[in-house]
């Protein structure tokens, strides 16, 4: 493995404040990257496969781990997922169709979609808060506001009854995903800070007043991003095959290091501060000890093919992975991971 690369560049994309509208239109862009495809025929997946349909995302609340179809129109929810007893999955129609994101809320889950909010419980029940959205993308919760991103450039600010936008924040280019740092967080707590593929960039925001923040680079191909309990935020750098970690107020690049071919997906075990780092290219997920900030690898697992989400259970440390072409819902106990 190439020797790890470490930096503290601070270089800005674009000044603060009211002319954040401006910015997005000058702003440098890319082409979003993409995971590559994966090979068929590789080696035997660890841990067990559940059949499951060609998902896009997984959220784990509680004892349940919800996949969301590729076709944004039903939600997967298993129960006890490892567990000898556990039932069978429930399918869950949604009443709105083309869902894009979805994520862990409290007891449940919620969605998004052109036509609204949407909350899932885990025992399938399910409540729409209809609202036109043009071309919804990302979905975050921070405090009692959910945030919304737009593959316009803007995040809606919806207040605690979720009936309607209070606030529209625009600037970006696309706002891929939402990252808030946890309450755990020591000097970042709160911090929001967006995902814009095209920009390729990590970008910190102030939803009570809109401001943007001094922003980073995120290589030449950043594509999906988590948020430890230490607020780090990490991603995936597809197209040079890198991942990257950010920290501070204003964000500080930390870390930049190689991995293996096409990082797309990534998860995080905040029990063992182990950054799970999904390759498309070759079925596999690697595991980066990330406790020194040296990004050791600890871990290297087979996986099904074309991962398109993973998350980790914070109560049983089991690593979840779904597959965006239908080979199932992978399930990894920790013990099976160093």
């Amino acid at each position: 493995m190439a020797a790890l690369l470490a930096t503290t560049m601070t270089v800005t994309l674009a000044a603060c404040g009211d002319n954040s509208e401006e910015n997005a239109s000058n702003a440098q862009t890319v082409p979003p990257a993409t995971a590559a495809v994966s090979p068929r025929g590789t080696a035997q997946p660890v841990g067990a496969v559940e059949p499951q349909g060609p998902a896009s995302a997984l959220a784990v609340s509680g004892a349940t781990t919800a996949v969301l179809g590729v076709d944004g129109h039903s939600v997967t929810l298993h129960s006890g997922v490892g567990a000898a007893d556990a039932p069978g999955p429930k399918v869950v129609q949604l009443p709105m169709s083309d869902v894009v994101a979805l994520i862990a809320d409290g007891d449940g889950f919620l969605g998004v979609g052109p036509d609204g909010l949407i909350a899932i419980a885990a025992d399938g029940a399910v409540t729409q808060w209809r609202q036109l959205i043009d071309s919804p993308l990302s979905l975050a919760v921070t405090g009692d506001k959910t945030l919304v991103g737009t593959s316009t450039g803007k995040i809606l600010v919806f207040p605690a009854d979720r009936k309607a936008p209070s606030k529209t924040i625009g600037g970006f280019v696309r706002v891929d995903q939402i990252l808030v740092a946890p309450d755990t967080s020591p000097d970042v707590a709160g911090q929001v800070s967006v995902l814009d593929r095209a920009q390729s960039a990590i970008l910190p925001v102030d939803i009570d007043s809109g401001e943007h923040k001094a922003a980073l680079r995120a290589g030449n191909g950043g594509t999906n991003g988590v948020v430890d309990h230490f607020g780090r935020i990490l991603v995936t750098g597809t197209r040079d095959n890198e991942i990257y970690a950010y920290y501070g107020a204003p964000i500080v690049q930390r870390l930049r290091r190689p991995v293996a071919a096409s990082p797309y997906a990534l998860a995080y075990d905040d029990r063992r501060d182990l950054l799970w780092v999904s390759s498309t290219s070759s079925n596999e997920a690697v595991a980066y000890d990330l406790s020194r900030g040296d990004a050791k690898e600890r871990a290297r697992i087979a996986t099904v093919g074309q991962v398109s989400a993973m998350a980790v259970d914070p109560v049983t440390g089991r690593l979840l992975l779904v597959s965006a072409r239908g080979d199932g819902l992978q399930s990894v106990p920790a013990e099976l991971t160093p």
